[in-house]
């Protein structure tokens, strides 16, 4: 049985960077974390036997951070009266240099399940079968999904760099 409070030091703060990714504000991540964690620690006897507790709790907090969402988009549409909300894809949480608003901008930019892929992918250092099974997606989707999603980024943010559509992070996707 894997230890909560080891697994809890250690990924709660790429669970929180994973959800900022998504979209979410560093207040908002950080809440949907912990609850994810805390929904693991009173489910730990069954949680912490599997082989990797981290890509349940990941798992969670996407789902909440969709729930969250779901919530939000239905609240502004009974308070505006509009039958669907403004889906800008903002995105808050980095602050600093240029740099970070362009990646932010970009970011903003992919779809959800693009952002989704590439945070459990890059920041929760999850396999591609790991990504797939905490999306319910197929291996192919999450890897035509990574490579969709750096070569889009790729034109964004560094345009000669989108001439090797293969090229990407510092793991293959393949």
């Amino acid at each position: 049985m894997a230890d909560f409070d080891g697994m809890y030091l250690t990924k709660f703060p790429g669970v929180v960077r994973a959800l900022v990714l998504l979209g979410a504000d560093r207040s908002t991540a950080e809440d949907l974390a912990q609850e994810s964690f805390l929904i693991a620690l009173h489910r730990w006897d069954t949680v912490g036997r599997y082989n990797k507790p981290e890509a349940w709790v990941a798992r969670t907090a996407v789902n909440k951070w969709r729930q969250f969402g779901r919530t939000a988009r239905r609240r502004h549409d009974v308070l505006s009266g509009v039958a669907s909300a403004d889906h800008s894809g903002e995105q808050r949480g980095f602050e600093g240099s240029d740099r970070h608003i362009d990646v932010l901008q970009a970011l903003a930019k992919l779809t959800r399940r693009q952002r989704e892929v590439l945070a459990l992918y890059y920041l929760l250092d999850h396999t591609v079968s790991e990504v797939a099974a905490t999306l319910n997606i197929a291996e192919g989707t999450v890897k035509s999904t990574l490579h969709d999603a750096r070569s889009a980024l790729a034109k964004w943010l560094a345009p000669g760099y989108a001439d090797d559509p293969r090229e990407g992070g510092a793991r293959s996707a393949g």
